[in-house]
């Protein structure tokens, strides 16, 4: 009795469930319909005359692909990001080596905005690895593709120092700062010169154009003591070397100069005409003053063309007083300059000349003519 319960109860199912499938919108069939794929092990061959549709599996592609892909497309921003949040971006340096290979061709004829694209690109991939060498030779080649030589020079040294195996930096360095040096001397920048030119010598202190520029700046700018100090500097070997030699020359004529200046009689002082900063000021012969100095009134002639440097206590003739001292783009007495100058202001004093003291005058061998009233220079 028993096994035949089971039995009705086995028919029963079956008939249920297939009533089920003649159903329209049968649920089994739905349900079956999103099963998943027969195991490998079934025989593909028997169901080839089975309807099917194609399935296409999406891939989920990581953080790197899409950074290639970025990459392709030119959005340079978004494909450092993406390789930045990477697994282990560093693991994967040869992709970006590829790009910066990629972006390295034909930098000159790249537009403003795709240099700054690329600038941008490139130090986003140097705050993650700040000393990689193909980075940071592309970051100098895209300053000098900009017009910023300067900055390109700045890299190009920065990059010699972290990698000095890569002798052929310093032949690139010594090209861009001739290049440099020659269009700031078709211009007549010689204070520039000077300044970067210094900048450049602490990096490359034995290179023999630089000093020949800095000296050809000093004898342009009539500060043949400040010529005379970097020549001495130098060996006699260096000394005859194409840069230097005829600079040489030019220099020893300079100091064979003698220059007299027409003075002013003051009771017994004498009084000349000097230029500080673009203007004409009259200042007193005073040897006993080792720093010259203006007086009020003087000094609200240049107030906009100097820099203010320090106060200092000085001894003058009213006794110990405080004194602001400035600086001043330079000094001309005659044909005799001194760049930049040094000079204090005797606030106390409004009127009449301001002194002329020994920091001007020790660059010379001087004296006074008293029958021709005449300042009388000398090279020193």
């Amino acid at each position: 009795m028993r096994y035949f319960i089971r039995l009705l109860l086995v028919c029963s199912l079956s008939l249920n469930v297939y009533l089920e499938w003649q159903r329209p919108h049968s649920l089994l069939k739905s349900m079956l319909s999103h099963a998943e794929p027969l195991p490998q092990s079934i025989n593909m061959d028997s169901m080839s005359d089975v309807p099917h549709t194609d399935v296409q599996l999406v891939k989920k592609e990581s953080p790197l692909e899409r950074a290639d892909q970025a990459f392709k497309a030119g959005d340079l921003l978004t494909a450092a990001r993406l390789w930045h949040d990477s697994t282990n971006p560093t693991q994967h340096l040869n992709t970006v080596h590829a790009w910066l290979t990629e972006l390295r061709r034909d930098l000159k004829l790249k537009s403003e905005q795709q240099l700054a694209s690329i600038l941008m690109f490139v130090q986003r991939i140097l705050a993650v690895v700040p000393q990689d060498f193909a980075a940071l030779k592309l970051e100098a080649d895209v300053y000098l593709a900009q017009g910023e030589q300067n900055e390109a020079i700045y890299r190009y040294i920065k990059l010699l120092h972290l990698y000095p195996e890569y002798q052929h930096l310093q032949d690139i360095i010594a090209a861009l700062i001739a290049q440099r040096l020659n269009h700031l001397k078709e211009h007549s920048d010689w204070h520039e010169i000077i300044a970067q030119g210094q900048i450049w010598l602490s990096e490359q202190p034995n290179n023999l154009p630089i000093i020949a520029a800095i000296i050809e700046a000093h004898l342009a700018l009539n500060n043949p003591v400040e010529a005379e100090l970097l020549l001495s500097q130098l060996s006699a070997q260096q000394q005859r070397h194409k840069a230097i030699a005829p600079l040489k020359d030019v220099l020893e004529n300079v100091t064979q100069q003698v220059e007299r200046i027409p003075l002013e009689r003051r009771g017994e002082h004498y009084v000349l005409r000097a230029q500080i900063a673009g203007q004409e000021i009259s200042l007193m012969i005073d040897t006993g003053a080792s720093i010259t100095a203006l007086t009020a009134a003087q000094f609200e002639q240049l107030a906009y063309d100097v820099n203010y440097l320090n106060s200092r206590r000085v001894s003058t003739a009213n006794g110990i007083t405080e004194v602001p001292f400035y600086m001043s783009t330079g000094i001309q007495i005659g044909s005799k300059q001194k760049t930049p100058f040094e000079f204090g202001v005797m606030e106390q004093s409004h009127y009449g000349p301001g002194l002329l003291g020994m920091n001007f005058l020790r660059h010379f061998e001087f004296e006074i003519d008293q029958q021709r009233a005449e300042l009388i220079l000398k090279p020193r």
